[in-house]
């Protein structure tokens, strides 16, 4: 078991359903600022939103 505290079950389960209720497509109960979590998405989006279905040039061997 790692020496990192955990949250209680009761809290994870409480802060699931809130963020259900909440309309939250992902909960993070330690998370207090929740635009930290905006700004994942958005980096997540900004990271995705150039894909293609070629091979990136990196990848390529000739």
């Amino acid at each position: 078991m790692s020496v990192v505290p955990r949250m209680s079950a009761e809290d994870v389960v409480t802060a699931g359903l809130r963020g259900l209720g909440l309309g939250e497509v992902v909960c993070a109960p330690g998370v207090e600022d929740a635009s930290l979590l905006d700004a994942v998405f958005h980096a997540d989006l900004a990271a995705f939103a150039g894909q293609s279905p070629a091979l990136a040039t990196r990848y390529r061997t000739n």
